[in-house]
């Protein structure tokens, strides 16, 4: 099966005028922004650090083409930039990238000011899928999103295709995306009603009432489920990307506060039991979270890797002397995941970007938690003659000691651990395709541990015992898994 598959990109929510007639003046619809950084050089000088943007890296990298396009009242599709007379019928690219350009008919310079609900969204979205697989000869289209994009998403897959969503739609990435809706902070819940209430430029579409119905959902259903998508579309083709930084945003950010990407809470921003990974991005903007090589990376190796690993904690117990400790109530569990060979960081979950995984000091005992699941390609390994990918899981625990729902200051130390290791893992193909372990080691402050395998008969899982730093026992859980295989 081609894993190079047709993109449709669908960009976020556009609320005032200007904004939308900003929206429209971009052929792109912002998604090739790309940012500058300033880093530090392997001399220890600066250097600057160009990311050109997902869309450009995406058709420089892996030779899309880029076309335009809207969908009118009467749901035809409408090519913008000469390519229907580039491209006869049929004969456009499945390697192409298309750009879902739904604001146009908003706009007061290119279309009536007509501002489309959600659901007349996803319904033109549909329209453009069926356009785009009748014109490429594709059995299947990619869709990448951000922010109120991916309810747009949502809301086709939901309340439009159903149980054929899986027929037409491969795989569904979100930037950023409010999948349990938008809330501000505690003491200001009562600006959440009232946008709700007046639901100015259909700025309810983030509320609870709003999102049951654009998702075909009853009225009485759970707001703390609205991030689930059913049995409509296989969650293993979902993937999560949420940000951590929220003091890089408008002013929006000091409504919602800590815990967010400035726009979106945490815990709100992706869909249950979806892959995801946290990256230290804003919502949006010069250094948001689309215009990332965080998230670039993430993207195309979900789209195309060959091997996905996902890792989990089981059966973690601390000592005794820890478990009698009453005030020791909760763990922070910190996770960073490096691939070899990039600059960047896959995923990074820290107690100081409000991220971290907060989960009770004895509830994994007798239970398991996934950490990620991170995507390998065989095209991105640091040389051509290697045959197996190398990652790093760096793990810190941290204590928190609560009492009366208050954190004690005198034992509390910010950065504090229980536990710190590195797992450091490397997967090779075996002729068939299916990613197999050529090797791990644990590394610690003062420690290099070899880390001994464990894989049951008739199981995909790959077991580690955690270094037993202030824990009784402990595992890591990788499920390793051919990816081609595992989604035709």
């Amino acid at each position: 099966m081609d894993k190079y598959l047709p993109i449709i990109y669908v960009r976020g929510y556009a609320g005032s005028k200007g904004a939308v007639e900003s929206t429209v003046d971009r052929p792109y619809y912002g998604f090739n922004l790309g940012s500058t950084q300033v880093r530090t050089g392997p001399d220890g000088d600066p250097n600057f650090f160009l990311f050109e943007s997902p869309l450009v890296r995406m058709m420089k990298d892996h030779g899309y083409t880029d076309l335009f396009a809207r969908v009118s009242e009467r749901g035809e599709v409408e090519l913008l930039n000469g390519e229907q007379k580039i491209y006869k019928a049929g004969g456009f690219p499945v390697r192409s990238l298309w750009i879902y350009r739904y604001y146009d008919r908003t706009s007061e310079r290119a279309g009536d000011g007509t501002r489309d609900d959600i659901e007349t969204l996803g319904e033109n979205l549909g329209h453009l899928v069926d356009y785009v697989l009748e014109q490429t000869g594709a059995k299947r289209v990619h869709l990448v999103a951000h922010s109120m994009g991916g309810l747009i998403c949502r809301s086709l897959i939901q309340r439009v295709f159903k149980k054929n969503a899986i027929r037409k739609i491969d795989r569904l990435f979100t930037y950023a995306t409010p999948h349990r809706g938008i809330h501000f902070r505690r003491g200001l819940g009562f600006l959440t009603s009232v946008r709700d209430l007046l639901g100015l430029n259909d700025s309810d579409t983030f509320g609870p009432k709003r999102m049951r119905k654009f998702l075909g959902l009853p009225d009485d259903w759970d707001e703390q489920r609205l991030n689930e998508v059913g049995n409509h579309f296989p969650v293993e083709r979902i993937f999560s990307l949420i940000g951590t930084n929220h003091t890089d945003y408008n002013l929006a950010s000091l409504a919602v506060g800590p815990g967010s990407d400035g726009l979106v809470q945490m815990e709100h921003a992706y869909i249950k039991g979806s892959s995801r990974a946290f990256v230290y991005r804003s919502h949006s903007g010069p250094l948001g979270i689309v215009n990332s090589e965080e998230g670039y990376q993430n993207l195309q190796r979900f789209l195309f890797g060959d091997t996905s690993v996902r890792i989990d904690l089981e059966g973690v117990r601390l000592k005794e002397s820890l478990r009698k400790d009453a005030d020791l109530r909760f763990l922070l569990i910190e996770t960073t995941v490096l691939i070899r060979g990039e600059e960047i960081v896959m995923s990074d979950q820290r107690e100081e970007h409000g991220s971290a995984l907060t989960i009770g000091a004895r509830a994994l005992e007798s239970s398991r938690e996934t950490l990620f699941q991170t995507y390998l390609m065989k095209a991105n390994r640091p040389s051509a003659q290697d045959r197996y990918s190398n990652f790093q899981v760096r793990l810190r625990f941290l204590p928190h000691y609560v009492r009366n729902r208050q954190v004690l200051r005198d034992r509390h130390y910010f950065g504090e651990h229980l536990f710190q290791h590195t797992l450091t893992i490397g997967i090779r193909d075996r002729d068939d395709g299916d990613g197999r372990l050529l090797r791990a080691k644990w590394t610690g402050l003062d420690s290099d541990l070899p880390a001994t395998a464990r894989r049951y008969p008739n199981s995909e899982n790959i077991r580690f015992r955690l270094p037993a730093e202030n824990l009784e026992q402990g595992e890591v859980v990788l499920c390793i898994r051919n990816e081609e295989k595992a989604l035709t």
